[in-house]
């Protein structure tokens, strides 16, 4: 079929109204994105979709939803999302899907129902739509009224300059429903919380927490919010611990993002905050004007590095012999068939026998060295789980980054089970034409590269993938967890544990001192006056880079100097060995901070203290289906001390 009746054949099916008499399973696009805005980056969008029994009987079958390209065969662009559904008759139930999706010409999403025997039940569809231009602020409001004044106030403030650059480069979206997952505002930059707390389901102010500590600015409305905080109402009040520690129309730094809180968007600060935000003519200019607020060489290490280190030091690693291995394996060859056929066979009197011997000592010796090799290797099915919690004093809720490795000791195909709470990520610089997952699986969004990963969510998060004899794939995921409590110190110098968690590690880093407190159980309390200790200069500043690997760096912002103190020769060789002879020592929390500058002050410019505990308690629990692997398991607790008494 030509690709242009394709296209009006869908479009006829698909994009049309979702409700048709001849439909077994009437299904509905309720929500796409943010009001029809994604994050082109392919980033989760969030899906919401209506599903209705039309029938007089029950049905069993798989809901399908994907991005697909109405110009490449209506293929999916990069996964399918699978969703289990049984519905009694006339029964109806609503659908959040995380989707990906990437800016095409001719897109859609598209979902479809389909039974046992792949017949179709229904379907429905959704035009994707070009790319949303200009810095995304998000609004939910009690009240229209209070959205209006909210545009108001933020396009019309400021000179008429001002007002016009902002109308160009900001993108104000009323939204009608709060997306029950943090994720689903990967397209916005800022959200202005305008509405009572009341109306918020938990999974909704989980979400919008979610999106405050991975890095959104939050803008809240005391006047709307009418919980306890405000005196007006019973329910406990919508980041409290927070809340309290700021005055009104000031900033406060929670996890990576901002917490903006205003007696009312009527008042002039909240006019005066948004006057020149986004006005600048170009976006490095709003970048510059924000650095200037922030200390020089501010930045922060990324979760991702801390996963990868825990996963190179505690996982699973397949060891290839070592070029000194199979040196000494061919000097010993060549050695060997020199004395078999110039020594041995020419005394006996039969040189000819070099044609026998010369390749059988090649055979022998490489079954050997294969089996050598092989040793190394694993001899079941693994699954290595490493997760990193970022957490403060001042807070239970816990934002986690997780990194799975699956390695099988054959070829086969396996199927990596989750919790459905998790979802699945694709690490820094996701898009870049093509995308990597893990170390092993690629997408190329300009064509589809055979049968797409189909992802199946219901109890859990399972999809299907192939593996080489002795390769391994690694799997992204980032999530929430609430702990039973937090960690915090209190005013006589004291560290309590009231997470809930046992810790066979932990340490305590200041700018002077680096405190180890060895085994730290849930209830412990340790009293830093009284533990061992080194000096932070004596743990620090191993700057080395071996071409593969280097020391994470701090977890929270810091100041970079400028230009750092230079290292000798002979200390940058003693720090590269140091890094070679990990492998063969047994891991340590001491690792995570060798690579810091040695100037505390530097690395504690904004956070004051951190705390690190290795656990093996605490983790996401990844299987595999039908399986029982080997299994590595470890997770990693961050706390960050804005204050250290």
């Amino acid at each position: 079929m030509p690709p242009r009746s394709l296209l009006l054949l869908l479009l006829l099916l698909g994009l049309a109204p979702a409700t048709r008499g001849a439909d077994a399973v009437s299904l509905t696009i309720r929500r796409f994105g943010l009001e029809g805005i994604y994050d082109p980056r392919g980033e989760p969008t969030w899906v919401r979709i209506e599903i209705r029994n039309t029938t007089s009987g029950s049905l069993s079958f798989h809901l399908r939803v994907a991005e697909v390209d109405l110009q490449n065969g209506a293929l999916p662009v990069t996964e399918v999302t699978i969703l289990p559904v049984t519905l009694a008759p006339d029964e109806a139930r609503l659908a959040d899907l995380p989707v990906r999706v990437f800016p095409r010409e001719h897109a859609v999403i598209y979902a479809e129902a389909r039974n046992s025997s792949v017949a179709p039940l229904g379907r429905a569809a959704v035009r994707v739509g070009s790319q949303t231009e200009g810095q995304v602020v998000a609004m939910l409001c009690a009240m229209p009224e209070v959205c209006r004044e909210i545009r108001q106030s933020i396009l019309l403030s400021g000179s008429a300059d001002e007002q016009s650059r902002k109308s160009q480069t900001l993108r104000l979206i009323q939204l009608s429903e709060a997306p029950p997952a943090g994720w689903a505002y990967a397209p916005a930059s800022t959200v202005v919380l305008a509405t009572p707390v009341a109306v918020l389901s938990q999974e909704q102010r989980d979400a919008l927490e979610i999106f405050l500590r991975r890095g959104g600015l939050l803008v809240l409305d005391e006047s709307q919010l009418g919980d306890a905080l405000t005196g007006r109402a019973e329910l406990p009040p919508f980041l409290g611990a927070y809340r309290r520690r700021i005055p009104e129309d000031r900033v406060l730094h929670v996890g990576d993002g901002q917490l903006l809180r205003f007696k009312s968007v009527s008042s002039a600060d909240f006019s005066d905050y948004f006057r020149s935000f986004g006005a600048t003519a170009n976006p490095q200019d709003d970048i510059r004007r924000a650095m200037q607020f922030l200390p020089r060489g501010l930045a922060a290490g990324e979760a991702s590095q801390l996963n990868s280190w825990l996963m190179m030091r505690l996982g699973t690693v397949f060891r290839l012999p070592s070029f000194r291995e199979l040196l000494f394996w061919i000097i010993g060859y060549l050695l060997l068939v020199g004395a078999v056929n110039f020594i041995v066979l020419r005394r006996i009197g039969r040189p000819e026998w070099a044609w026998i011997s010369i390749p059988a000592l090649a055979v022998l010796f490489s079954v050997l060295l294969y089996e050598v090799s092989a040793r190394n290797h694993p001899r079941n099915f693994g699954v290595d789980e490493m997760t990193v919690y970022r957490v403060d004093s001042l807070s239970p809720f816990a934002i986690l980054d997780s990194r799975v490795r699956i390695s099988a000791p054959s070829r086969s195909v396996v199927r990596p089970v989750l919790p459905r709470r998790l979802v699945q990520t694709w690490g820094q610089g996701r898009f870049r034409g093509v995308v990597m997952v893990g170390e092993a699986a690629t997408f190329t969004v300009g064509r589809n590269l055979g049968e797409p990963r189909e992802v199946q969510l219901g109890a859990t998060w399972e999809t299907s993938m192939p593996l080489r004899r002795w390769s391994f794939q690694d799997l992204n995921f980032e999530g929430y967890h609430r702990f039973a409590g937090t960690i915090y110190r209190d005013s006589v110098g004291r560290v309590h544990n009231e997470t809930g968690v046992n810790y066979e590690q932990a340490i305590v880093v200041d700018s002077e001192n680096v405190f180890l407190l060895d085994r730290f159980p849930a209830g412990a309390v340790a009293d830093l006056a009284h533990v061992p200790r080194h000096s932070y200069d004596q743990e620090t500043g191993h700057h080395t880079h071996d071409g593969v690997t280097s020391y994470p760096q701090p977890p929270f912002e810091f100041h970079r100097p400028e230009r750092e103190e230079a290292v000798s020769e002979a200390e940058a060789k003693r720090f590269n060995e140091e890094l070679k002879a990990l492998r063969l020592q047994p891991f340590s929390l001491l690792e995570l901070i060798r690579g810091w500058s040695k100037h505390g002050t530097d690395v504690f410019s904004k956070t004051k203290a951190v705390l690190f505990g290795l656990s093996r308690e605490a983790t996401v629990g990844a299987s595999l289906r039908d399986r029982s692997p080997d299994r590595k398991s470890y997770s990693l607790t961050i706390v960050a001390f804005e204050e250290w008494p």
